[in-house]
């Protein structure tokens, strides 16, 4: 199913990604509008891999593993320390059509909340063909129209409820489209700007992670690490690793079980809905997310050298996720340097730029403190 799907899209949207420059030539703000107009749902990051790849620095080398993660590596010696990023989102698929040309849904990992398909209803989509975009409309039946139970029933929705309209009046139009079943579905991928620095998109926590971990690779010049460093945007962290208790991201397992580092740092995102007594918000810098009463060399580190630039660090002790959790065990030290984020897993997060500036300027001086 995966194979299929990334095979039909991306020969289609490779021109996208031909003559362009590297990631230190381009503002971090402009390169993140890059990366987030990219679809990548969970199983078909293979766009998102290939628009990284093709903003790497020249000459610098580039690996994939099975499940289609991205790695670069610097420097040399026994693996130090790897910073990840998810370039994944969850998306749907198409896994159907009627005989009026209604397109239905399904999505390929699980739901991160019981109202995330609610969210979509009655905004527009992007089918993604093998001939390109497709747009279309998510909706349910009129209420009007429907039966005393049919409204009923609408008032406990999910996804069997749903439909796509493309416009089309039959299968064949459908098809003329180019729509296939598989094809991956997103909702359209509009940047929006609020007051302030503060803005707001579909799955934009993490894909602003993944722009910042890129611009990071080409703005410090990483063949100057001494440490083994490797640089790592995740794909397949919607799925779990089967068994695992904690609950564990398939791709990050993946990662553990290829490199076991020393060190690892997830730029990821921080719910401030999940902080609790922390007090965690947007515009008050980045977050420093670890396990309560485990300490290490790393957060010395860092907390050291956000003092120095006086860098504002809100701190999450208590902090897990499923990022975190293929790390716990063993010797292996795991952080989360990440960015507060409003409304996680709706079409609406919402983020503070002047975080993420904070955080590329911490990330990138304990970068460059590795070069001595």
């Amino acid at each position: 199913m995966k194979k299929r799907g990334l095979k039909n899209v991306v020969p289609l949207l490779l021109f996208f990604f031909f003559g362009i420059s590297y990631s230190a030539e381009i503002p971090l703000e402009k390169l993140l509008e890059e990366v987030f107009s990219v679809p990548s749902p969970s199983g078909y990051e293979q766009i998102m891999a290939k628009k990284i790849q093709n903003y790497l620095p020249q000459g610098l080398a580039a690996e994939r593993d099975n499940l289609g993660s991205l790695y670069v590596t610097a420097g040399k010696g026994d693996q130090q320390l790897a910073l990840l990023a998810c370039m994944d989102e969850v998306g749907y698929i198409v896994s159907g059509v009627n005989e009026e040309g209604y397109l239905l849904l399904d999505r390929v990992v699980p739901a991160p909340h019981p109202l995330y398909d609610s969210f979509h209803v009655g905004h527009p989509m992007l089918i993604w063909t093998e001939k390109g975009a497709v747009s279309g409309v998510m909706a349910i039946p009129s209420v009007h129209i429907l039966s005393r139970e049919g409204r009923q029933q609408l008032q406990s929705f999910s996804l069997d409820q749903a439909f796509l309209d493309v416009g089309a009046q039959s299968k064949e139009e459908v098809k003329e489209k180019g729509i296939r079943m598989l094809d991956a579905v997103t909702p359209f991928l509009d940047l929006t700007r609020l007051a302030g620095d503060r803005i707001s998109g579909f799955s934009l926590g993490n894909k602003t992670c993944s722009a910042l971990l890129l611009h990071l690779v080409g703005d410090i010049d990483i063949g100057k690490l001494k440490k083994k460093t490797t640089f790592v945007w995740m794909a397949q962290t919607n799925f779990y690793s089967r068994g695992s208790r904690p609950r564990a991201a398939m791709g990050a397992h993946r990662v553990k079980m290829n490199l076991n580092p020393e060190n690892v740092l997830i730029i990821g995102i921080v719910p401030v809905e999940r902080a609790g007594q922390n007090e965690i918000a947007l515009g008050r810098g980045p977050v420093l997310a670890y396990s309560e009463g485990k300490g290490s060399k790393l957060r010395e580190k860092i907390e050291e050298i956000a003092e120095k630039d006086g860098i504002v660090l809100q701190h999450f002790p208590g902090f897990e996720s499923s990022l975190m959790s293929p790390f716990a065990a063993g010797n292996t030290s795991v952080l989360t340097l990440g960015l507060p984020v409003k409304y996680s897993s709706t079409p609406v997060e919402v983020l503070d730029l002047k975080d993420v500036l904070a955080l590329e300027k911490l990330l990138s001086n304990l970068l460059e403190g590795e070069k001595r």
